[in-house]
């Protein structure tokens, strides 16, 4: 929180959600103040807690934070300049740095960034990216500005999706609307130790969302320019690869093996995918879950850092110049 409300951007609301906190997150002294207001709900997960800071947002400008992450000094000064100097692109997003705990689960404090060169500069990709979006998750939701006229045409998030819910969010947005990626790191992306133990889900949520962006739009973006057909292939092995990848480590033979048959179907002849699928009929009906976790912990490390996004039970909203009257 202090990373926000020590923006050098004065102009701001910071809506809490507490969603289903048991930490007393509405009665902590932190979140009391002029410029803060706590919403509350139930347990619902990270897509009805922003739909609930949308719909008590007062401001034309959106921006995200999850409870554990920070944002960088400049970072809301820096997006409202560039959004003013720009009133046709409707959202502008940047880098993030991963900040790793130490071994003993603590968090250090991370070394100091040093902006250079032009704050408004721009990397790729920028403007239409839908197709960049099909090959990678490209946008960071707590790197990104928003303008709400992108919620009212692309709609909220989807609380059907558990995780996921932000790509699915940027790809219906991309069809609509440019944006552009600042060639400045904006935030830090906390990545904790404990998410190596979480449970894996079933469900590929990532699959899901590019298959139903394929299927609804096609791989062309607005502007007609046409994904890599090749990269698009590798992109979806990958996906169903990582899936069965993590699964396999955590002992599940059922989600494994169906995770590696949808690999195959985009790469059929893939040695490692076949080694992999016959290891789990054999290797994960013998080998206790509690070893194979141990075997490979430094493989785990890197897959299920992409699994604690969504997993924060708080999420801070900041909205930023007043929304005006309708």
């Amino acid at each position: 929180m202090a990373s926000v409300l020590n923006q050098d951007y004065a102009n701001l609301e910071l809506l809490v959600i507490d969603d289903g906190s048991t930490e007393g997150t509405a009665q902590h002294p932190a979140h009391q103040g002029p410029r803060i207001r706590v919403l509350q709900q139930s347990n619902a997960g990270p897509a009805a807690a922003r739909n609930l800071g949308l719909a008590n947002a007062q401001s034309e400008l959106i921006a995200f934070i999850d409870a554990d992450d920070l944002w960088l000094p400049g970072k809301l000064r820096t997006q409202v300049a560039y959004l003013q100097s720009q009133p046709e692109i409707s959202v502008v997003f940047g880098g993030f740095a991963r900040w790793l705990a130490e071994n003993n689960g603590h968090f250090e404090t991370p070394p100091w960034i040093e902006p250079t060169g032009d704050p408004l500069a721009l990397t790729s990709p920028s403007g239409w990216i839908y197709p960049d979006l099909l090959l990678d998750s490209v946008v960071h939701i707590i790197t990104a500005m928003v303008r709400c006229e992108v919620f009212d045409a692309a709609g909220h998030f989807d609380t059907q999706l558990p995780t996921g819910e932000d790509f699915d969010f940027w790809l219906r947005a991309s069809r609509q609307f440019q944006m552009h990626q600042l060639a400045r790191t904006l935030a830090r992306y906390r990545i904790h130790p404990h998410s190596l133990t979480k449970v894996p889900r079933p469900e590929n949520n990532e699959l899901r969302v590019l298959q139903k962006a394929l299927q609804t739009w096609g791989s062309a973006g607005p502007d007609a320019r046409q994904v890599d057909a090749a990269a698009l292939k590798r992109r979806l092995f990958g996906i169903c690869f990582g899936h069965g990848y993590f699964h396999f480590w955590h002992g599940s033979k059922t989600q494994t093996r169906k995770a590696f048959g949808q690999a195959l179907r985009h790469d059929f002849w893939h040695p490692k995918v076949w080694a992999y699928w016959m290891s789990a009929a054999i290797w994960l009906t013998a080998l206790p879950r509690s070893r194979l976790l141990h075997h490979h912990p430094a493989r785990m490390s890197h897959i299920s850092s992409l699994m604690i996004e969504t997993e924060a039970d708080t999420f801070l909203k900041t909205t930023i110049p007043p929304r005006k009257a309708t």
